[in-house]
């Protein structure tokens, strides 16, 4: 589903000329229609008179914020996208956004291709909300305040989904910074030994040059610890966030469906044929709605797990998942290969988390199979163990291998294969948090072959 850039009607309301103008010139490049309005107040008016597609406002202006402007937005005109633009540095900020009906963030400052693909995903998922619209009230306590969020459930997703994604950016450019710093704390003391050498006659001026080294890795070492607390400050916000917005998720879903299941026992002699399809719709809908909060709490969890090094007998391990799915497959045709498999040494619980998760889905997408056949096998190469599951399933377009990692990504509808798309990006996680390396390799309706690395015992 593409959005037409010429039929797109953007507003920008931002109080700053310089940076209403560059970003006016990047949207107008990609040929979008742009108008720009100074303040809330001026936005307003402005859609009265011409109703945009999408609207981009900054948070922080003049007489009316970005929250309120998006609030008044929402009020009658709730189909229409509302981009805020904001440091992000605080979870209240989110729980504002949602409260206000808020469809996504974008941090200052922002990539230009990161600022398009968010706006392109907006305007695809407005077309889906718009044909399937329910909202639901949520009244959430957060360090001190009540919010009343009464987003739609693909917008809290987009949200949580975008407010992680920022997360994992600052992440890096802390990485980046950190690694900046060793290289310079690396180069400054190869200034001093070639200092110290030059000037070994001259020890008052070694002791300066000393004392000089001192002062700066000290300060490299506190802006260090700075940027680690920092790290640990936002993934802890976050870990809060995630885990208070997908329960207090829960319980409106548990009312939805147990009012839906009472509404068909006490009154479906009552109800049509049509009603009685729609109501099973809701049951169902909150049904997948539990199931990808699930995910999002188990794709959290396993950003938080402990590993404990042992012993792995792989091929026990394998052979006992096999068995586990072959009783559950209800007597399909399924052909296990199972060559020898080297052992590691690694975390046992992770592993098998691993393996299974990628042993399921080999099962799920040979469905369609009459003779469904599903191999395990390994190799050592390089100071690594190489593990990989392989199957004559559905497989998938090689164009979008990397995509199968990511959250929520699915390659194939629901209507074909269940799931939430979350399987394998717990896998790639784990396997992470392992020093390992995750791929693979497919082609459409010629089955898939997942393949990753443990380290060997002594690389770890």
């Amino acid at each position: 589903m593409r959005d037409k850039s010429g039929d797109v009607n953007i507003l920008i309301v931002e109080d700053s000329p310089t940076q209403a103008e560059a970003l006016s010139y990047t949207l107008t490049q990609r040929g979008y229609n742009v108008s720009i309005a100074p303040n809330g107040r001026k936005a307003l008016n402005a859609i009265r008179k011409q109703r945009p597609t999408l609207v981009i406002s900054d948070i922080v202006m003049p007489e009316m914020d970005g929250f309120d402007l998006c609030r008044e937005i929402k009020k009658n005109l709730k189909d229409i996208p509302v981009i805020l633009l904001t440091a992000l540095c605080d979870p209240a900020d989110v729980l504002k956004g949602l409260e206000c009906g808020a469809d996504n963030f974008i941090t200052k400052p922002y990539d230009e291709n990161y600022l398009l693909a968010r706006i392109h995903h907006i305007l695809i998922n407005a077309k889906l909300r718009s044909e399937s619209k329910m909202q639901m009230g949520v009244e959430l306590f957060f360090r001190g305040s009540k919010y009343f969020i009464t987003s739609e459930r693909q917008q809290i997703l987009d949200l949580l989904l975008s407010t992680y994604e920022t997360a994992v950016m600052k992440n890096m450019e802390l990485k980046e910074v950190q690694e900046e710093l060793e290289a310079v704390n690396g180069r400054l003391e190869n200034m001093v030994q070639e200092r110290t050498r030059a000037l070994l006659a001259e020890m008052e001026e070694r002791k300066k040059a000393e004392e000089q080294v001192r002062r700066l890795n000290v300060e490299l070492e506190q802006r260090i610890r700075e940027r680690t607390a920092q790290l640990e400050e936002a993934n802890e916000d976050l870990k809060s966030f995630s885990y208070s917005i997908s329960h207090d998720l829960k319980s409106p879903l548990r009312w939805i469906s147990g009012f839906s299941q009472i509404l068909l026992q006490k009154h479906g002699e009552e109800l049509n044929e049509e009603s009685k399809a729609l109501v099973d719709k809701i049951i169902g809908s909150t049904e997948t709605m539990q199931m990808l909060i699930n995910g999002i709490l188990k794709f959290s969890r396993a950003g938080q797990t402990e590993i404990t090094l042992t012993d792995i007998d792989t091929n026990n391990m394998v052979k006992g998942i096999v068995e586990e799915l072959a009783a559950g497959a209800g007597g399909r045709d399924i052909r296990f290969k199972i060559d020898a498999l080297l052992p590691a040494v690694s975390d046992a619980l992770v592993v098998r988390q691993i393996f299974y998760n990628l042993l399921s889905n080999a099962v799920k997408f040979t469905r369609g199979k009459e003779h469904a056949e599903i191999e395990v096998g390994g190799s050592e190469k390089e100071g690594e163990n190489i593990y990989y599951v392989k199957d004559n399933g559905a497989g998938f377009d090689p164009r979008y291998a990397e995509k199968l990692f990511c959250v929520f990504q699915r390659l194939h509808s629901t209507n074909e294969f269940e799931g939430t798309g979350i399987g394998l990006a717990i896998v790639k996680r784990f396997i992470n948090k392992l020093s390992g390396r995750v791929w693979a390799e497919g082609a459409v309706g010629q089955g898939a072959t997942f393949y990753f690395t443990l380290p060997k015992a002594k690389e770890i």
